[in-house]
């Protein structure tokens, strides 16, 4: 049997498929990773492109260790959402699904991992149960790219249970989540990238549409449906589909009348703006004029 290492070098880069070949990009995750994903088939058809193939696998608050619970018991705990190549639209599974559901489709060029938000600022939660999900994943799907999805600090007054972890100080929350993912990088060198989210929020908040106390949220901590999601598209784009089509989410038309803060000709520029430059610098937060 192949060692984990073995698995992990076979792996090809997402990055060296041709463009024309289909795309396909699996998220494990929760809530946060529901808020990145959700206007990603939305922002692919309007800039045309219909060989990108989307999954998700979803349980509200789900942490490392209970991905890694669920896959051992085979648990049909997972809301399952697909977007086709070609269709861009999602489709929400009847039926509960374990993590096997998905990993067992085939082969996937990337897929996604994230911890809790709440613990994601605690290096502590990572271990052992990082390693498990990664030798998981890896075994099921060893050509599969692993990509890291650092999420946002919460609301500067939010009511979240885990804030008072981090002092409720927005920015020591964010400096938490970005310390955790430098170390993360160093000592897990199976993930190959870094899905920014939460440098773009952080830079979104610094720009003249943050809406203060809300913070781009719509409870504190998930993200606003309107700007917040898309901006989240954006950056999820920017990251992990630009390198496959060399074509930039830059100037997009795709406008949403959703959340506090609307997507619309005047806003939607700052969101672009603030996914890019946090693809390119996926630690700075940046001004976003």
């Amino acid at each position: 049997m192949l060692g984990l290492m073995a698995l992990l070098l076979m792996a090809t880069p997402a990055t060296a498929r041709k463009y024309g070949e289909t795309l396909r990009i699996l998220a494990i995750g929760n809530s946060f990773s529901n808020d990145g994903m959700e206007h990603l088939p939305a922002l692919l058809e309007d800039l045309g492109i219909e060989n990108v193939e989307l999954a998700r696998l979803h349980i509200g608050g789900c942490s490392l260790e209970r991905h890694v619970k669920c896959y051992n018991t085979q648990e049909a705990a997972y809301e399952f959402y697909h977007s086709k190549a070609g269709e861009n639209r999602w489709v929400k599974s009847e039926e509960m699904v374990p993590i096997q559901h998905a990993l067992e489709m085939g082969e996937w060029d990337i897929i996604t991992l994230q911890q809790v938000s709440g613990q994601s600022g605690k290096y502590e939660s990572y271990v052992p149960h990082l390693d498990r999900l990664i030798a998981i994943v890896s075994k099921v799907q060893p050509q599969a790219e692993l990509v890291w999805h650092m999420t946002w600090s919460y609301a500067k007054e939010s009511t979240h249970g885990d804030f008072p972890n981090y002092d409720r100080d927005q920015q020591k929350m964010y400096k938490a989540i970005t310390d955790c993912v430098h170390r993360l990088k160093k000592e897990f060198k199976a993930i190959k990238n870094i899905i920014p989210s939460g440098t773009a929020i952080q830079s979104l908040r610094q720009s003249a549409i943050n809406n203060s106390p809300k913070d781009i949220t719509r409870d504190g901590y998930h993200m606003d449906l309107g700007a917040g999601r898309y901006a989240l598209a954006c950056t999820w784009y920017e990251t992990l589909i630009k390198p496959y089509t060399h074509r930039s989410m830059m100037g997009n038309g795709l406008r949403l009348d959703l959340g506090d803060v609307k997507v619309t000709d005047a806003t939607a520029p700052y969101c672009q703006k603030a996914a890019k430059k946090a693809s390119k610098k996926p630690f700075k937060v940046q001004t976003i004029k």
